[in-house]
C-alpha cells in the first residue's frame, strides 16, 4: 500500500536533515522519518524485545551456573 503525503517545506527539510517528523493520521499519533533512521531504531529495539531478553538471560544465567565455581552452592 503507498500513499502519496504531502509535507511542508520545514517537514521535508527536516526529513533531508535525518530528523524525525511528528504526524498526526486521522488522530492517530505517528512519526515520520528517513528509512536509514527506521531500520536503525529497529535494531535496538529488536534487542529490547521481552522474548529477545528473555533468551539472553536464560543463556548467562546457564553460563553462570555452568561455572564449576557454582559448585559451592551444591554443597
Amino acid at each position: 500500500m503507498e500513499t502519496t503525503a504531502h509535507l511542508t517545506s520545514e517537514q521535508l527539510q527536516a526529513i533531508d536533515r535525518g530528523q524525525p517528523v511528528p504526524l498526526s493520521v486521522e488522530g492517530r499519533e505517528c512519526v515520520l522519518m528517513p528509512g536509514a533512521l527506521y531500520q536503525q531504531l529497529r535494531g535496538a529495539l529488536d534487542d529490547w524485545h521481552p522474548a529477545t531478553m528473555r533468551r539472553q538471560m536464560a543463556q548467562m544465567m546457564a553460563d553462570d551456573w555452568s561455572d564449576p565455581a557454582m559448585s559451592v552452592y551444591d554443597e
